[in-house]
C-alpha cells in the first residue's frame, strides 16, 4: 500500500500538469466577485452577531419579566389574605348595630309603658 502511494505521488509530480491561464479581465472579474463575497460574508457575520446579542437581550428580558410576574402573583396572594382579614365580619354590620340601638331604646320605653 505504501509503495502504491509513493509510486502515485512520484508519477503525479513527474508528469506535467496542464494549467489554465486566465486573462486580465477574468482575473479582475474573479477578484471583484471574491471581494464582493468577502464583503457579503463580513456583513453576514455582523448581522449574525447583532441577532445573537438581540437574542441574549430577549432572554434576559424574559427572565426579568418572569420574575416580575412571579412577584405580582405573590402580591396578589398576599392581597387576598389581607382582604380576608380586613373584610368586615357579620357583627360589624352597621345595620345590625343600628337596629340593636333602636331596640335598646324601644324595649325599655315599651316596658315602662306596660308598668303603668
Amino acid at each position: 500500500m505504501k509503495l502504491f502511494i509513493v509510486l502515485l505521488l512520484t508519477v503525479s509530480l513527474l508528469l506535467p500538469q496542464t494549467t489554465y491561464e486566465f486573462t486580465k479581465e477574468e482575473v479582475q472579474t474573479l477578484y471583484a466577485s471574491i471581494r464582493e463575497l468577502e464583503n457579503a460574508d463580513s456583513l453576514n457575520t455582523k448581522i449574525i452577531e447583532n441577532l445573537e446579542s438581540q437574542i441574549y437581550m430577549y432572554i434576559q428580558e424574559h427572565e426579568t419579566d418572569s420574575l416580575i410576574i412571579e412577584n405580582y402573583k405573590e402580591q396578589l396572594a398576599l392581597q387576598e389574605e389581607m382582604i380576608k382579614e380586613v373584610k368586615p365580619k357579620w357583627y360589624d354590620n352597621k345595620y345590625l348595630w343600628y337596629s340593636c340601638g333602636i331596640l335598646s331604646m324601644l324595649v325599655p320605653i315599651w316596658a315602662i309603658g306596660q308598668i303603668k
